[in-house]
């Protein structure tokens, strides 16, 4: 049986799952096998580095592309706002919109999340 993905949070920190070249092939295909579930959650949640996917200049980047088809499915897609403007990424957001820390603490502490 299916687990209800209602109120479902992905909270992604890293760019890569893992390290290096492996960890990147290993987050593109994790978002495209997400996109093409019958089940998604609600929101996804970008910090650190992970706001990198965000702001990719490939529009061909296999990440990228996942997350827009995720977003018009109806998934939000947040980048932190102090994390964009670390890596002065803030004008370059591709997809979603930049959040900020009460939201992402609330939508943290009311969604079941999961942390990659």
């Amino acid at each position: 049986m299916l687990q209800e993905t209602k109120d479902k949070t992905v909270f992604l920190k890293s760019d890569k799952i893992g390290e290096g070249e492996l960890g990147s092939m290993l987050i593109r295909g994790f978002l495209k096998a997400m996109a093409e579930q019958e089940k998604l959650p609600s929101k996804i949640i970008c910090v650190n580095s992970a706001v990198l996917l965000t702001t990719t200049n490939d529009e061909n980047d296999d990440a990228l592309i996942a997350l827009k088809d995720l977003e018009s499915k109806g998934v939000e897609i947040f980048s932190c706002g102090t994390c964009l403007d670390f890596y002065e990424k803030r004008d370059e957001l591709k997809v979603g919109i930049a959040g900020n820390a009460m939201d992402t603490i609330a939508t943290l502490l009311n969604t079941n999340t999961v942390t990659l």
